[in-house]
């Protein structure tokens, strides 16, 4: 039975939410292939014991993302779907674990990829992206001398500077390495020495971050990618 509400972050997850998780990591742990039977929508509800508008709405979700298809009539149900390219490559990402990869494995990966990622989002934002960055700018150095907190905004803002870009690969697999190294928790990634988490010059990074950003200045731009990769937190 799926629990009424989690808390990650500083954020529960709905009901629905939990679902989708817990069918991603059974497809994702399990390695069941396309065309997989997952049941159907009433043996899905009685499993997760919740009501079929919760469970529409976890399908929906699961949908969207190109993970399961949904059939109708008798035979049907939910399963399985075909993945598509940028989905094996999310699938990979999340498999890193089980191949040995470490966190900060996928923080050098990480490091490598911000220039690019951040260089789109200057070249590519809109109004819209610079008020989001703000207001997240706002969270994350209000919550920054909160580990848990704090380094929930700090991925948040990072994965809202990845959203900016048109590239769908580039997109695709940053936020997915954030997903990650995210999931791993707060305390994943030891802070280099003399470097402290919530010290004003790493807090003064992510600001320059977002100037760059909205400057669209390029020398700017590879200027807070290589100070902010030197860090290796966040």
């Amino acid at each position: 039975m799926i629990s009424p509400a989690q808390q990650v972050y500083g954020r529960r997850l709905s009901v629905a939410d939990e679902i989708v998780s817990e069918v991603e990591a059974r497809i994702r742990d399990r390695r069941l292939p396309a065309g997989y039977r997952i049941g159907t929508k009433q043996e899905l509800r009685e499993e997760f014991r919740v009501a079929p508008a919760t469970l529409g709405e976890a399908l929906r979700v699961l949908r969207t993302r190109g993970i399961i298809e949904v059939r109708p009539g008798p035979g049907g149900g939910a399963f399985v779907a075909e993945a598509s390219p940028l989905l094996r490559l999310a699938q990979t990402v999340l498999a890193l674990r089980d191949d040995g990869a470490t966190v900060n494995d996928v923080i050098g990966v990480l490091d490598a990829l911000e220039e690019a990622v951040i260089r789109d989002a200057a070249q590519h934002r809109r109004a819209k992206d610079l008020k989001d960055l703000d207001q997240l700018m706002t969270r994350l150095a209000a919550a920054w001398h909160d580990p848990v907190k704090g380094t929930y905004c700090n991925w948040q803002l990072h994965r809202r500077i990845g959203e900016i870009t048109p590239n769908v690969v580039l997109r695709a697999f940053y936020q997915n390495m954030v997903d990650y190294v995210e999931g791993e928790g707060p305390h994943a990634v030891p802070a280099e020495a003399g470097f402290s988490f919530d010290s004003a010059e790493r807090l003064r990074v992510h600001y320059d971050i977002v100037a760059a950003i909205r400057s669209q200045d390029q020398a700017a731009v590879r200027h807070v990618a290589l100070s902010h990769r030197s860090r290796s937190a966040g």
